[in-house]
């Protein structure tokens, strides 16, 4: 027989019974859809590597303190100087600072994300221009006024001219830069939503000691040479970091740590672990769909044992047969590998769609023929299911297997009870997992941010990137120009509230931390803090309580004493329970060196750093004491109002039109966003463990079925002899239950050792393990219970002649 003639056959005789092979066609595809769509989302996100150069050696070099529960912090200049110098294992380091530069764009300023960077940034980072050249280390020292553009900032400013390379980016309040390069978009996921490199000046950096040791500011990359791993360039910084200590006379009570991280892995974040945890789910799926598969060839082929040995009675060979079977399972492999690919497609779409801005690198998340041929292997795994299952097993005895008819068992009751137990078990694992991540958004959502969010518009903007139109600048026109703007602001109609602060609250970029100390304390050690310079009504105009104190006014500018109020946090770690009113903390503040603050407030604690993370200690400083180049406006509207930020855009031009404005949002939708990856992780896992337990149900549902109708002739001969239809019932359901209870105990046992594994899915919130654990109980019991209570009716009333007669 031709191959094309057994399939042929094969076919006809699977649409004979249609039933069986669109069930088992169907599980597959869908175990085989979402395993296939999460091995794409894992290669795309975690797996394939930076777009640079030997991207596994791009490391950030960052900052940590585990006394003070500091991680990843910025460094000073003085250790980012330090490793820049000459740093061992390290093929090339540099620093940059985040800031803008200011064009004008159809009348207006306009302000272009800027990194300011130092010699060695460019080798570092390892990327070709698309165009032109990039600036050399020799180009940065001397501070030639040269621009690298990004490939969105190319586009936008010069429409894709490859003629650029020469041309000038005029900027506001600097001299205009040549621009010499352009990056190719691929580095857009390294980079950030930076449009334009050029040179970090040393006179734009602290010059007075204090700050250079204590203000955290700048962001350091660096390539390891090639075969240095990470714990040797962690061994040389921490060498570099003493010899630093020892040149200033330091020791080593700050607990200060510099540390090198994988440039894959600060992107990534917390989603690796969130992402794998979804992975293991979907292939639980595939699992349970791969055992409900089973369960149904086994079934089919207790129902087939008679057609099975009249055949092998006529003369058809054994190996024969179970060739047709194996084709036959193979079939449906193939033919649930095509809707699985489908079916891929469409989880690939919805889940780039529902993971942006929620999660890194969703551009990367594409099928391909590495992922086509894991589908393959995966469409396999029901005839390898099969196979180990029993389901290849043909009668031993032909002639007996022909009177008994087919109602007899080939695959024995070890695999009936084996393989929905493994099922429940699998299913039970993962609902608990989908609890506890729904648990922890539940939790996440009540956590209190510590201020109010409603109905409050920011304006962030760099004043320094522009300068004055006398050419003066300095902080006594940064305190003008704040001034003045609030006013115009305060002036909106619908406007319930305007305050200024230097970066707004669940914002990163433009913040700054440094060492506070106590006044006189030269023994205690520092704690670091962010600082926050503020306006009066800031805190009003959040809602922060003050829990003792008072507040800024008016009259706290330059010339009175420098005045402070630390939060809850802060004051703890400073003073312990002592009040810290009218005590002294010195802060670096100003350009010529530390200024000594009285605290005159305490406020209570704000989750600046996200919700996830624990409030940290933080000083704010009178934004007119302690002027910064970062400005952010922030105002707070009536219920409903539109167009507010146009409003804020055109009060701000009204004071200077030439002002670039660097972003504006509503606080709000920026606390949402600090959801958005929580409830993205929680849409996932809770999609593939529904789909776990409808599978899994499915499956106690088709074992039941066939022990009811397999114990026809028993059932019917119990009925004759006196046995109750109730009785007959709770044989069944006693007999479901019993599978079930076996594999919703070994679920609970899996997800309670598997604890660990839950641990990555914190990053969506705590998990809440026994609450989990006690809704998966209650959930597969249930569930149980109702998937087996329709064959335990069925059996019931099932007349006692028609039992005896079919039976």
């Amino acid at each position: 027989m031709s191959v094309l003639t057994a399939v042929g056959s094969v076919l006809r005789r699977l649409s004979r019974a249609p039933a069986f092979p669109a069930a088992a066609i169907a599980m597959l595809a869908l175990g085989i859809g979402l395993t296939v769509a999460m091995v794409c989302t894992v290669d795309g996100v975690l797996l394939r590597g930076l777009p640079v150069p030997d991207g596994e050696r791009l490391v950030a070099v960052v900052a940590d303190n585990p006394a003070q529960q500091v991680a990843r912090a910025q460094l000073t200049v003085a250790e980012a100087e330090q490793l820049a110098r000459a740093t061992a294992g390290f093929e090339a380091l540099g620093y940059f600072q985040w800031t803008g530069v200011s064009v004008l764009d159809a009348g207006h300023a306009r302000e272009i994300p800027a990194q300011f960077v130092s010699p060695g940034f460019f080798a570092a980072l390892g990327v070709q221009p698309l165009l032109g050249r990039v600036p050399t280390d020799e180009d940065i020292r001397a501070g030639l006024p040269l621009a690298v553009l990004s490939h969105e900032e190319w586009q936008r400013a010069f429409g894709g001219d490859a003629g650029v390379i020469g041309r000038r980016l005029d900027t506001i309040g600097h001299a205009p830069l040549e621009v010499v390069g352009v990056m190719p978009p691929a580095i857009d996921a390294i980079t950030g939503d930076a449009g334009v490199w050029t040179a970090l000046l040393p006179n734009e950096l602290p010059q007075d000691g204090a700050r250079r040791l204590d203000l955290r500011i700048l962001q350091v990359i660096g390539r390891l040479q090639a075969g240095t791993s990470l714990a040797q360039a962690n061994a040389a910084l921490a060498a570099q970091l003493a010899t630093l200590r020892a040149a200033h006379g330091l020791d080593d009570a700050s607990g200060w740590r510099l540390h090198a991280y994988s440039q894959l892995d600060l992107l990534v974040g917390g989603a690796r672990g969130a992402l794998w945890g979804a992975f293991a789910l979907a292939c639980m799926v595939l699992l349970i769909a791969c055992a409900n598969v089973a369960i149904l060839l086994d079934a089919r082929q207790a129902a087939r044992r008679r057609e099975l040995a009249v055949m092998q009675a006529i003369g058809a060979s054994r190996e024969r047969l179970r060739g047709q079977l194996l084709l036959e399972l193979t079939l449906l492999g193939a033919i649930a590998l095509a809707l699985g690919v489908a079916l891929a497609h469409v989880g690939i779409a919805l889940l780039r769609g529902l993971a942006e801005g929620s999660v890194p690198r969703v551009d990367g998340i594409v099928m391909d023929w590495r992922v086509f041929a894991v589908a393959a292997v995966l469409a396999l795994t029901a005839p390898l299911c099969a196979v180990l299952g029993g389901s290849l097993r043909l009668p031993a005895a032909p002639a007996e297997a022909v009177r008994g008819g087919g109602k007899g068992v080939i695959g024995g009751a070890r695999t009936q009870r084996l393989l929905p137990a493994a099922a429940m078990a699998l299913s039970t694992a993962s609902l608990v997992a989908a609890l506890g991540v729904g648990l922890g958004l539940w939790r996440l959502q009540r956590v209190e941010p510590g201020f109010r969010a409603d109905g409050v518009h920011a304006l962030t903007l760099f004043r320094e990137s522009l300068g004055t139109d006398s050419g003066t600048g300095g902080p006594p026109e940064w305190t003008r120009f704040s001034d003045e703007v609030l006013q115009r602001l305060a002036a909106l109609p619908g406007a319930d509230g305007v305050a200024l602060t230097t970066v707004a609250p669940l914002v990163q970029i433009g913040g700054a931390s440094a060492d506070v100390r106590t006044s006189g304390g030269a023994d205690d050690a520092p704690v670091q803090a962010a600082v926050r310079r503020v306006s009066p009504g800031y805190r009003t105009l959040l809602g922060v309580p003050l829990l003792a104190g008072r507040d800024f006014g008016a009259d706290d500018r330059v010339g009175s004493e420098p005045v402070a109020i630390v939060n809850r946090t802060l004051a703890r770690r400073l003073f312990g329970e002592a009040s810290p009113l009218g005590r002294t903390i010195d802060l670096p503040l100003a350009r010529s060196g530390r200024a000594t603050c009285r605290i005159v407030g305490i406020v209570e604690d704000i989750r600046n750093d996200g919700l996830r993370a624990a409030p940290a200690p933080e000083v704010m400083v009178p934004f007119a004491q302690a002027p910064r180049v970062a400005m952010t406006f922030l105002l707070r509207s009536t219920p409903g109002l539109q167009g507010v930020d146009a409003a804020m855009a055109a009060a701000l031009w009204s004071v200077d039109a030439r002002q670039s404005i660097t972003r504006q949002f509503a606080l709000d939708e920026r606390l949402a966003a600090e959801l958005r990856p929580a409830r993205f992780f929680a849409r996932v896992v809770g999609a593939f463990a529904f789909a776990a337990l409808l599978l899994a149900v499915l499956g106690v549902y088709a074992v039941a079925s066939l022990q009811q109708r397999r114990r026809v002739g028993e059932f019917g001969l119990r009925l004759a002899i006196g046995a109750t239809p109730a009785r007959l019932a709770r044989t069944i359901l006693r007999d479901s239950l019993l599978v079930s209870a076996a594999g919703i105990a070994a679920g609970l046992g899996l997800a309670a050792a598997g604890a660990r594994l839950l641990g990555p899915l914190r990053a969506v919130g705590d998990v809440d393990l026994p609450s989990a654990l006690a809704l998966g109980l209650g959930a597969m019991g249930a569930a149980a219970a109702l998937a087996a209570l329709l064959p335990a009716l069925r059996a019931a009333r099932v007349p006692p002649m028609e039992a005896l007669r079919d039976g």
